[in-house]
């Protein structure tokens, strides 16, 4: 062989040995043997380097043996080289929500939700909810519910709706649920809240009733239903409700003040009033 052929077949043998490698590390994926697939797409890398095919093939060998940081870090490279909004994106995002870096996962969901949005709108929902965005949650988790019969979806939806203070918006939904959640205690209490806030405490009552008649150690839902006894004008009834609650959440001292000068309970209205200016003054 002279020197000038030798030079022509190196090419050649190189895709010949990738084509090998990457027939070998495929039947290792269908066979789910992910360890042997991400050393032979790190061969392919090595032989390779400047095909980002291999570096997305390698981080969906990570991803699907767990090892989800490693994963990130291939996949970011192959997305660097095609960014182009696709099923890569998706991974990637999913991988960010295993290591429960949901802020982290949205950016790439978002560009997911370009290429399909059917696939993604779930899990987008579920980093927006992660990362405290509640409302941008309770819009894709009620897009997710449209195309599922999972009425779980459509309750999460719900839920963040009154985490975002969107009391309009989670009522519509809550009302379609009652039937469904009617048992569950936190259903009853957000619901209670919305109907109390929107249309006054004597709506939201009875179900704040059964929800702490369904989890009394509820502590919230203890609170909001000592607010609205003592509303109503019941603050016997409201105090042992506001007095439990209180220990969580010091701005029911001051409903708890009231209720015990209503009771004609002066020393504890007073000293229950100074502990909530000097708790709220340190916070």
């Amino acid at each position: 062989m002279n020197f000038a052929l030798g030079w022509l077949l190196v090419p050649w043998l190189l895709a010949q040995d990738a084509a090998v490698l990457s027939q070998r590390a495929a039947a290792a994926m269908r066979g789910q043997r992910f360890d042997e697939a991400e050393k032979l797409y790190r061969q392919l890398v090595a032989l390779e380097p400047s095909n980002p095919m291999w570096r997305m093939n390698l981080g969906l060998a990570l991803h699907s043996s767990g090892r989800f940081s490693q994963a990130i870090s291939e996949l970011e490279v192959y997305l660097q080289a095609r960014p182009q909004p696709g099923p890569v994106h998706l991974v990637l995002g999913a991988a960010y929500l295993k290591l429960r870096q949901p802020c982290q996962a949205i950016a790439p969901l978002e560009k997911a939700m370009q290429w399909n949005k059917s696939q993604t709108e779930l899990e987008l929902a579920d980093a927006y909810y992660g990362c405290k965005r509640f409302e941008a949650a309770a819009r894709a988790y009620e897009a997710a519910s449209r195309s599922s019969r999972r009425k779980d979806i459509a309750r999460q939806a719900a839920h963040c709706y009154w985490q975002a203070r969107r009391y309009e918006e989670a009522r519509r939904l809550f009302q379609t649920l009652e039937t469904e959640y009617w048992r569950q205690a936190e259903f009853q209490y957000e619901y209670g809240d919305v109907l109390a806030r929107l249309d006054g405490p004597e709506e939201g009552l009875p179900y704040l009733r059964r929800a702490v008649e369904a989890n009394p150690k509820l502590t919230a839902a203890r609170g909001e239903l000592g607010k609205a006894l003592l509303a109503l004008g019941d603050a016997a009834q409201a105090t042992p409700h506001l007095e439990a609650a209180s220990q969580q959440d010091v701005s029911l001292l001051l409903p708890l003040s009231r209720a015990y000068r209503a009771l004609g309970r002066l020393a504890d209205a007073d000293r229950t009033l100074q502990q909530y200016r000097s708790q709220v003054t340190t916070k």
